[in-house]
């Protein structure tokens, strides 16, 4: 006769009569004199607490497999180091108020395009090019610098001495002196506050001078390409 299972474990033929109450659990995989049903055409006589196809006992708890699979999920994502956060760098895409953000990534040129270019024409490291980025590029000796200028001046501080700035929504280029306690220099005046430069300029920091070179500006944008 077909049967099933209530939900609080007890086995009920089709007529919700119980057949057998003992509870799940039993230490017996099959109690004495308990029911027994055929499955499917096998003339063989399962006993009712016999284990399932999987292994498992028919009356054993089980978890939903979308509770499971979020745990999973959730723990998977608290396992190994954290990612170190990375800076993104924001282009506007033609002025408009939703931003383009791009992850830095050194494998990918077009995580950080170039938007122009500093050549240095006399000091130490003469003849070497120093990219330039969108936003604010720091220009200093030390690792953590944007543009990087150590090539054995001692003048140029380790961290921010100058910026030079490329403002994507205007395509203006402007400079100003950081932090550092030597001066900076553009076209032989002295920097005091923010101020515009044009491509083809000369940057003095230290003793070492280097000449500017636009690549983006009020004729060409990398925003003009995802439009």
């Amino acid at each position: 006769m077909p049967i099933r299972r209530r939900g609080d474990g007890e086995i009920v033929d089709e007529k919700t009569q119980p057949v057998h109450t003992e509870r799940a659990g039993s230490d017996s995989e099959s109690a004495p004199g308990a029911p027994t049903v055929p499955v499917g055409n096998n003339p063989r006589r399962e006993s009712l607490f016999d284990t399932d196809d999987v292994g498992g006992r028919l009356d054993a708890p089980t978890e939903p497999l979308g509770k499971t699979k979020k745990r999973r999920q959730a723990g998977s994502e608290l396992d190994g180091p954290e990612a170190s956060p990375k800076t993104r760098v924001f282009r506007p895409n033609r002025g408009e108020a939703s931003p383009t953000h791009l992850s830095m990534d050194q494998d990918e040129p077009m995580a950080d395009p170039p938007t122009g270019w500093l050549v240095v024409v006399q000091g130490p490291g003469q003849g070497q090019v120093l990219t330039l980025g969108s936003g604010m590029n720091a220009i200093g000796r030390s690792e953590e610098s944007r543009v990087r200028l150590d090539f054995g001046d001692d003048n140029v501080s380790r961290a921010n001495h100058a910026r030079l700035i490329y403002e994507p929504r205007t395509r203006r280029w402007l400079l100003s002196h950081g932090d550092g306690t030597n001066l900076t220099y553009l076209n032989g005046e002295v920097v005091v506050s923010v101020e515009e430069i044009e491509s083809g300029a000369e940057i003095q920091i230290g003793a070492t001078t280097m000449r500017f070179q636009a690549f983006c500006s009020k004729a060409f944008d990398w925003s003009d390409l995802d439009a």
